[in-house]
């Protein structure tokens, strides 16, 4: 069976949340989106701006991380 490889290979919380995110992309067809602006109604809009949001918050982090970081010796 397909899911038992699955939970296999990656585990069962990270099955569930595959299984999940998988099931909210197949609901974007169902149901109408009513956006603000004209952006928000395109197919796969919510998903594609969580995703970069979160690559821009994490290269944001990598980048403070180089100008805050401090040597292993700092304190002594």
């Amino acid at each position: 069976m397909i899911f038992s490889k699955l939970i296999k290979n990656f585990g069962k919380i990270n099955s569930i949340v595959l299984f999940i995110c998988i099931l909210l992309l197949l609901l974007e067809f169902v149901g109408h989106r009513h956006g603000e602006f004209k952006i928000e109604e395109f197919l796969f809009f919510p998903a594609l701006f969580g995703y970069i949001s979160c690559i821009v918050i994490f290269k944001i982090g990598v980048a403070l991380r180089s100008v805050f970081m401090r040597d292993e010796d700092y304190y002594d």
